[in-house]
């Protein structure tokens, strides 16, 4: 397991993930609250199974 933090866009990182082949299986986005500025995001990406 990995973990990543980065100041993107959730649609971005979620888009970065598929084009590498990736699977995004579950997103939780979290609108920002008081004293926030952005939008956060957790995202569960895997690898898909061979076929």
């Amino acid at each position: 397991m990995s973990f990543g933090s980065y100041l993107l866009p959730p649609d971005r990182i979620t888009e970065f993930l598929t084009e590498a082949g990736l699977v995004v299986s579950a997103r939780l986005l979290e609108e920002p609250g008081e004293g926030q500025r952005r939008q956060r995001v957790c995202l569960l990406a895997r690898k898909p199974e061979p076929s």
